[in-house]
């Protein structure tokens, strides 16, 4: 297991520190706020919430490193995309029975076939006795027009046709480019091969289109000299040549290789778009299983229990209101009308002051009164709490944990406000005053616990009132002689036959409703499924400042391809075949 952008931790790393120092600085102003106006402590699902939230930030972040597991072998379908272009460039193709030569029309039909291949990556070779690599692999038109425009006007006119080498050269050179023989080669020549006999060993995963250039009529070879001139004809012997297509070269390749079609560019119709179909349909049949070496993604490992942790953090966040939302579902509702607490201007200003902070604690403590008296409860108690903790100090008066204490016994927490009504009165003394506050706490521990004693028998009430119902309604079920229990028999059945059959309208209109959605929903995929198919590649271009070069480069490698057959030519003997 390792990671393939290991040297981006640091950066990662920092970046996670940055974030986190910042968190950790807002939540703390965030929640002192909270503490300081609302009186609110943070909760342990608060922390939870953030701990969480950053482990799960923390997880995304590590995954980018792009953690892989050990390499593994694994069997791939590989498409073939790379074609070669073979241009036989022999002195037979300068043969005019094909307006205005074989070389010139070769090079117009690869032409268009280039412009027609988009997706393919092409390369150009040129051969005679020898063969010349003119353009790489590559999808730049403008590269390979120039290149092509090259070859029109060379004159090789004592190179001979190698075409079996050249193709089993081609073959190696797949080899080569990639490790593997596989692609496609589309050979423009007249089959007037140079070897006796034909021997290709021609891969399943190589496709091979033969286009023939010239007629079975032949015509005779030019000879012209280095100013364009022409001089005479080629001959043999003291007799013309005469050159004609060689068809049955074409059929004898056809015939041994079962992945090779040839084609006849005779006429002024252009077999490229046959040539790639044909192209196509070998490429769909040789999607063979090729051995490739990969190392797993396991970036699922990370990023799946980050986002788990992502959504912990957020449901701990807010689980008051998923915890109010389910208690609004499991138990009833009921109407209360309650009056909200009218507050005095007095009051209000006070709590502005209280807001900004300027309020003492005895200040706070007599405006916590205040509160209880106009009916804030729940504001009074949280001031209380916050500022009558402990044990009882005698410079605050007794009055404030008299009201501190009924609002804890008015809330329901009736032993801490017991406990502190005996707190309280351990530090009373004789006074008249400490009397009245014993008294009053008297009276309203009196009054909690006739109040709880009230509900009880409220409550036995209401189940005893519940179970006589109940008996009243089976008996009621039982007895059915009586003919007015008969008649509320039947309206009973008649409210069921309307709720089944109200029941029955709504699983019709959820029916619906799920139709809808489903053909609603098909063709998203369907779209999804045409957004997913690759499209091919567009050529690219060159800027306009190279395409000078382009023409300059013509005439090099024109001298280039003469240069190499006439070496050759001097070491051969008179009686071999030249054309």
């Amino acid at each position: 297991m390792n990671f393939n952008q290991l040297s981006y931790w640091p950066a990662l790393l920092l970046a996670f520190a940055v974030f986190l120092f910042i968190v950790l600085v807002l939540e703390k102003r965030f929640f002192g706020f909270i503490k300081t106006y609302w009186f609110y402590q943070r909760s342990f699902f608060s922390y939870l919430s953030t701990l969480l939230f950053l482990l799960g930030l923390g997880g995304l972040l590590f995954s980018l490193l792009d953690i892989r597991g050990p390499e593994k072998r694994i069997k791939a379908e590989v498409p073939h995309d790379r074609t070669i272009i073979l241009i036989d460039t022999s002195a037979s193709m300068l043969a005019e029975d094909v307006k205005p030569s074989r070389l010139q029309k070769a090079v117009l039909v690869a032409k268009h076939f280039a412009r027609k291949a988009t997706g393919h990556q092409l390369s150009i070779v040129a051969f005679a006795e020898i063969q010349k690599k003119i353009v790489p692999f590559t999808n730049d038109i403008d590269l390979i027009d120039a290149r092509l425009d090259s070859l029109k006007n060379l004159r090789n006119q004592y190179g001979s046709s190698a075409l079996s080498v050249a193709i089993q050269e081609s073959i190696q050179y797949f080899r080569e480019s990639d490790g593997e023989a596989r692609g496609n080669i589309i050979v423009f020549t007249d089959g007037e091969e140079t070897a006796e006999s034909i021997d290709l060993k021609v891969p399943a995963s190589v496709h091979i289109a033969l286009v023939g250039v010239g007629t079975e009529r032949g015509g005779r070879i030019p000879l012209d000299d280095g100013r364009g001139f022409r001089f005479g004809y080629k001959k043999d012997r003291g007799q013309d040549v005469i050159t004609k297509l060689n068809e049955k070269f074409f059929k004898v390749v056809t015939a041994d290789i079962p992945s090779a079609k040839y084609w006849l560019a005779n006429t002024y119709s252009l077999p490229s778009e046959e040539i790639l179909n044909f192209f196509q349909a070998e490429k769909s049949k040789g999607m063979n299983q090729q051995d490739m070496v990969i190392k797993p993604v396991l970036m699922e490992w990370i990023v799946v229990p980050s986002l788990v942790l992502l959504i912990l953090s957020y449901f701990f966040k807010s689980i008051r209101i998923f915890s109010l939302g389910l208690l609004l579902i499991i138990t009833p509702i009921r109407a209360q009308e309650e009056e909200a607490p009218v507050l005095s201007p007095e009051v209000i200003s006070r709590l502005d002051e209280l807001k900004e902070g300027n309020l003492n604690r005895l200040e706070r403590i007599k405006l916590a009164d205040d509160l209880h008296k106009a009916g804030a409860k729940e504001e009074a108690l949280a001031l209380y709490q916050e500022n009558l903790k402990g044990s009882i100090d005698k410079t605050i008066p007794a009055e404030a944990y008299m009201n501190y204490g009924t609002a804890l016994l008015e809330k329901g927490e009736i032993s801490k406000g017991i406990n502190l009504y005996q707190k309280l009165n351990e530090s009373l003394d004789d006074s008249p005053e400490s009397r009245k506050i014993q008294e009053t706490m008297d009276k309203n521990v009196v009054s909690i616990f006739q109040q709880q004693e009230q509900k009880k028998k409220e409550q036995k009430e209401k189940k005893d009132k519940n179970k006589e119902d109940q008996n009243k309604d089976q008996s009621g079920s039982q007895g059915k002689s009586n003919p007015q229990e008969g008649q509320s028999g039947k309206e009973d059945k008649k409210d069921q036959k309307q709720d089944s059959g109200d029941q029955k309208k709504d699983d019709k209109n959820e029916d619906q409703k799920k139709d809808e959605k489903e053909k609603s929903d098909k063709p998203k995929d369907e779209e999804k499924d045409q957004d997913e198919q690759p499209k091919p590649t567009p050529p690219q271009k060159l800027p306009a400042k190279l395409k000078q070069l382009m023409s300059d480069d013509r005439q090099l490698q024109m001298k280039m391809i003469e240069n190499g057959t006439r070496d050759l030519n001097k070491r051969k003997s008179r009686k071999s075949k030249d054309w």
